[in-house]
């Protein structure tokens, strides 16, 4: 490669032979000596010698790092394809109940109006009129009948005229039915625009938005060793921050005497406190292996995808192994730690399990992101 040199008049025949890959430095790039003393100083672990670069890239430019490239590329693309095909698929859904909802709405309010008339000027008397004419078709009688129906009253066969007292009450309850109707809708309607304008300002700047993995406290205060780990290890557990999290992932204790086949574990994530729950909101199954990294006799199970924690609601984690194996776990539970408030889950017969207390288990500690 040829030698460049700096433009700076100051600098001039300087070999540019340095490159600056600080994020956030103005003059980020191709630089000189003269130009690293000037303007590099505060990130000079941040700059490298040429040379070093192209030499680092060539050597990482082997056929098994361009295969892990490759493959990682595609996983990216593929993501990006599953992203736009779920947005459009959910604009659909919320185009599809925007329409019924308006639909809905315009219904509710036209058989409102309806019985509103009843209180509104001669509407009675007018019906009463036409009802007493001679000669009337079908349609007219039914719409005249219809406008005076809440005031119509049936029971065992006889037919009653509401008294004044009863069209009071009657008035009252479209008066309330009027009000829940503006009131639910201004508080969901708002809420889902309050909703879209986050995710759009989301969208205009995913790359500031750093996702950061948080985790919780260890909500057991000794670490044991062979644990008999062969059923349901269950927690039930409720947030304290008041704003969603987004759970990334559970703490699993380590394994200390491996099974000859392999070994899995199936999450699952319930909404409530009871193991019977039907709403599942995620389920899926890991191979953990021999060569799983764990500090302080704690691993770290990330799930597929991160789920969705509201403030003060209770969720139930469960895993599940495929066979025994022994591992450490925790004792002297604590029933609170500074992220989250713990209980017992309740569950059934078919979840017997050997660590349904929070005082002793294999789910030490979560990760999530705010």
């Amino acid at each position: 490669m040829q030698t460049l040199y700096c433009e700076d008049k100051e600098h001039l025949d300087n070999p540019l032979n340095l490159f600056c890959l600080e994020v956030d430095c103005q003059q980020k790039g191709l630089i000189c000596s003269f130009c690293l003393l000037k303007s590099h100083q505060d990130h000079v672990k941040n700059v490298f010698p040429l040379k070093t670069i192209i030499q680092s890239l060539n050597k990482a430019n082997n056929p098994k790092n361009q295969q892990e490239l490759h493959n990682k590329g595609n996983e990216i693309f593929g993501k990006h394809h599953k992203i736009k095909q779920t947005f459009r698929q959910n604009l659909i859904e919320i185009k599809e109940i925007l329409n019924k909802l308006e639909r809905e709405i315009e219904k509710q309010i036209k058989l409102l109006d309806l019985e509103a008339d009843l209180f509104v000027g001669d509407a009675f008397e007018k019906s009463i009129s036409m009802l007493n004419m001679e000669k009337l078709t079908k349609v007219q009688i039914e719409q005249a009948i219809e406008k005076i129906e809440p005031l119509l009253k049936t029971c065992d066969g006889q037919l009653w005229i509401l008294r004044d007292t009863e069209v009071n009450q009657q008035a009252q309850k479209l008066i309330k039915t009027a009000e829940l109707i503006e009131r639910e809708s201004k508080y969901w309607l708002e809420k889902c625009l309050n909703d879209l304008k986050k995710l759009l300002e989301t969208c205009q700047n995913p790359i500031k938005k750093q996702v950061k993995i948080l985790s919780s406290q260890n909500r057991y205060q000794l670490t044991y060793e062979q644990w008999n780990l062969k059923e349901t290890d269950a927690i039930c557990l409720r947030s304290k921050r008041k704003h969603d999290i987004w759970l990334s992932g559970v703490g699993l204790y380590e394994i200390t005497t491996w099974p000859d086949s392999e070994l899995t574990f199936q999450v699952q994530i319930f909404e409530g406190s009871n193991l019977n729950s039907k709403k599942l909101i995620y389920q899926d199954k890991f191979v953990i292996k021999n060569d799983m990294e764990f500090v302080n006799h704690i691993g770290k199970l990330y799930f597929t995808k991160a789920i969705k924690i509201e403030y003060d609601k209770p969720y139930t984690i469960a895993l599940t192994p495929n066979q025994s194996c022994l591992s450490y776990y925790g004792a002297n539970g604590k029933f609170e730690t500074d992220e989250f408030q713990f209980e017992e889950p309740t569950f059934s017969q078919e979840f017997s399990d050997n660590s349904t207390t929070i005082n002793q288990g294999v789910v030490p500690q979560f990760f999530y992101e705010e």
